[in-house]
């Protein structure tokens, strides 16, 4: 019987089955580690996935978007003040601003019921002005830091997140808050605002393309949350034990308070309506405000708003 010949394997041939035969061996000596290590990838990547999910389609996420929307383009608003569902004050304007260029102008009508005034606010290229227009005359101001520091936190708040310190520098809060804290606090709130929590119950409502959601706050369990989360966020612990004491003694008017927060997206992304309420004592106090003509609102600031004198 002939034998068969067996064709000869060249140098490199042989270089190219070892490095084969050793990831083989590899692989089967490692195949325990492999899917274990892909099944944490998996995890982690579903992990992610989830989480990713429910901050886009989280209910506040969608509030801070919207805002942010009309924020960073212009419209026309109608702010109202109510107690027992009477106007105590009123507000009237239009808003417009252009992030890009730190561009700010807004002008308003405000009703208190007693006195009424025109206030404006001009911040474009160099000249950061605002004042009111009151028996006639115009009182003007800069406000230079007041808008520069909204622009601070605006360009971390259109992102979809939430700046402490640009905040309470905006607010000028900065020497009573701690903002480190602070962020770290509005997280914590932000997640048990999910309304499967104890602290907030949520209702989604649609009418048209409008979407509403509509909050019912525990006010005990807010106050709760600030008492027993927030003491980091007080910049002095005097301030905290003052927050602590003073709950203590309205602890009961708290737990037979309602509060309610909602606000209406519609099918475009912006926010047209967002309203606070707050019922204590047998009374309704509330604030509510609509907004409209998304993108092509425009702001007419009078000439003698510039020819007033900047006062310090």
């Amino acid at each position: 019987m002939s034998k068969k010949s067996i064709p000869a394997i060249s140098e490199a041939e042989l270089d190219d089955e070892k490095t084969i035969s050793m990831r083989r061996m590899w692989l089967k000596e490692h195949r325990t580690a492999i899917y274990i290590g892909v099944a944490i990838l998996l995890i982690i990547a579903v992990f992610f996935g989830i989480r990713y999910y429910n901050n886009v389609t989280h209910p506040l996420t969608r509030f801070v978007k919207a805002s942010a929307k009309d924020f960073n383009s212009s419209f026309t608003f109608a702010l109202e003040a109510q107690k027992d569902g009477k106007a105590v004050m009123k507000y009237k304007g239009a808003y417009t601003a252009d992030p890009s260029k730190q561009d700010l102008q807004v002008i308003y009508d405000a009703d208190y019921g007693e006195y009424t005034y025109t206030g404006a606010v001009y911040a474009v290229g160099d000249t950061y002005i605002s004042g009111n227009l009151y028996d006639g005359k115009w009182r003007v101001r800069d406000c230079t830091d007041k808008v520069l520091n909204f622009f601070d936190f605006n360009t971390d708040y259109r992102k979809g997140s939430f700046d402490g310190a640009s905040f309470l520098r905006f607010t000028e809060l900065t020497s009573q808050y701690t903002a480190g804290e602070l962020n770290r606090f509005m997280e914590l709130f932000k997640n048990r605002m999910d309304g499967k929590n104890p602290l907030a119950s949520l209702e989604i409502t649609s009418t048209g393309d409008v979407k509403t959601y509509s909050y019912q706050i525990d006010t005990t369990e807010f106050f709760d949350l600030v008492r027993d989360k927030g003491a980091s966020i007080f910049f002095s612990a005097i301030d905290y034990d003052a927050f602590c004491a003073l709950y203590k003694l309205n602890e009961k008017s708290v737990a037979q308070s309602e509060c309610t927060f909602s606000y209406s997206i519609n099918g475009a992304g912006w926010m047209t309506n967002l309203r606070v309420s707050l019922t204590v004592g047998g009374e309704v106090y509330a604030v509510e405000c609509t907004m409209d003509d998304f993108g092509k609102a425009e702001v007419e600031i009078p000439e003698e708003f510039f020819d007033a004198e900047v006062s310090e």
